[in-house]
C-alpha cells in the first residue's frame, strides 16, 4: 500500500527538493514556476509589486477562464500533474502569509502552509487574480528580496517570449520605482541591447535571427563581431525559460551548424581553416532558446541533453547561413579571413 503524502507539508519540510536553495535563487524559482504556468494558460500580462518586509503582490488578468487556478487551490494538499498545482502549493507552503483573490473575491488565505478556503466557486467567468504572499522568515532566513534581481528575472521572460508584458513596481523603499518590460522583437532586441551596452564601438560583421517550430519551439539571435579582446559572457542559451549554463544540445547544435557552413565555404575557396568552438566563441554574441518536452543531463538542469534538439538546430543554423550569404561572397570571404587569424 502506497501512503499518500500531504504536498504542503512535504514542501515545507523539504523545500530544497522543490526550489533548490533557500535564498534569492529559490525565491525566484517560485516565481519561475508561477509565470511558466500562466504562459501555459496563454496569459502574458503581469504586474508585480514589491512591498516592505518582502511582501509581493502579483496581479494577472486574461481572456481565458482562470478555473484551473481555482481547481488547484481547492486541492493543494494532493499533488497532481497539472498546471498551477506545484506553483501555487509552493507559494502557500513557503509563505508566512498568502492570499488569493479572484475577480475581487478572496478565495483562499493561508498562514505558514495552512490554507483556508473562503469561497468555493466553479465560476467559468473568473479571469482576474491577485496573489499576495510574504516568504516565511523561518524558511528564507536571510532573504531580502531584491527589486533589481526581480527585474532581471522579468526581463529574461520577456526577451524569451515577445508576447509577455510585465510591469514591476518597487514600493519597498522611500522612493517608488516603476519598470515596464516588453521586447517585441525578442532575442534580436536583446542582442542589440547587449552590443550597445558592452561594445558601443563594435560594428557586427553580420547578424542573424530566426524562429522555428517543430515539436520544439526555437528562437536564435547571433552577431558575429571582430575580436577586440573583450572578456564578456557573450553566449546565453535557455531551455524552457531557464538558462542552461553548462550548454548541451542546443549550444552544441548551433556550433555544429556554424562549423559545417564555414568549413564548406573555406573548401570552396581552397582555404585552410580550422574552426573550433573556442575560436567561434571569440567572435560571437549568441542568445538562443528552446521550449518543449526536454531532457536534461543532471538534476539541476544546467545542461540540455535532448539529441533531437541538437540535430534540428544544427540544420536550421546551417540552412539560415546558406540563405543569408547567398550572393554575399565578399562578406563571407571577410569572415573566413577573420577566422584564419
Amino acid at each position: 500500500m502506497i501512503e499518500k503524502y500531504n504536498l504542503l507539508e512535504h514542501i515545507r519540510s523539504r523545500p530544497g527538493m522543490y526550489i533548490g536553495a533557500l535564498n534569492d535563487y529559490g525565491y525566484e524559482e517560485l516565481l519561475n514556476y508561477l509565470i511558466t504556468d500562466f504562459i501555459m494558460l496563454d496569459i502574458y500580462e503581469f504586474t508585480f509589486s514589491l512591498k516592505k518586509d518582502n511582501q509581493l503582490i502579483i496581479e494577472v488578468s486574461g481572456h481565458k477562464t482562470f478555473l484551473p487556478i481555482v481547481n488547484a487551490l481547492k486541492d493543494l494538499h494532493n499533488y497532481q500533474d497539472n498546471i498551477f498545482y506545484l506553483s501555487l502549493a509552493g507559494i502557500v507552503a513557503l509563505s508566512e502569509f498568502s492570499s488569493f483573490e479572484m475577480n475581487g473575491k478572496c478565495i483562499l488565505r493561508s498562514k505558514k502552509g495552512s490554507p483556508e478556503i473562503l469561497e468555493d466557486t466553479d465560476d467559468h467567468t473568473l479571469n482576474r487574480i491577485k496573489i499576495e504572499f510574504t516568504p516565511d522568515k523561518e524558511i528564507f532566513k536571510d532573504l531580502i528580496v531584491s527589486y533589481d534581481c526581480l527585474n532581471e528575472l522579468f526581463k529574461r521572460f520577456c526577451f524569451l517570449n515577445p508576447q509577455i508584458k510585465i510591469k514591476s513596481i518597487d514600493e519597498s523603499k522611500f522612493e517608488k520605482q516603476i519598470n515596464f518590460f516588453h521586447y517585441k522583437n525578442g532575442l534580436a532586441e536583446i542582442i542589440e541591447y547587449e552590443l550597445k551596452k558592452n561594445a558601443l564601438y563594435i560594428s557586427p560583421v553580420f547578424k542573424l535571427d530566426f524562429q522555428k517550430d517543430t515539436e520544439f519551439s526555437y528562437s536564435l539571435a547571433l552577431a558575429f563581431v571582430e575580436d577586440y579582446g573583450l572578456k564578456l559572457n557573450k553566449i546565453k542559451v535557455y531551455a524552457n525559460y531557464k538558462e542552461t549554463i553548462l550548454g548541451g544540445s542546443l549550444l552544441d547544435g548551433i556550433f555544429q551548424g556554424l562549423k559545417k557552413f564555414f568549413k564548406e565555404e573555406s573548401l570552396k575557396r581552397n582555404l585552410k581553416l580550422s574552426v573550433t568552438n573556442a575560436k567561434l566563441r571569440k567572435y560571437l554574441f549568441i542568445y538562443a532558446s528552446v521550449k518543449g518536452e526536454l531532457v536534461y543531463l543532471g538534476s539541476v538542469k544546467w545542461k540540455l541533453g535532448t539529441p533531437k534538439v541538437q540535430t534540428e538546430i544544427r540544420k536550421f543554423v546551417y540552412d539560415e547561413l546558406k540563405l543569408y550569404f547567398t550572393h554575399k561572397d565578399e562578406e563571407i570571404f571577410e569572415i573566413l579571413k577573420i577566422l584564419q587569424e
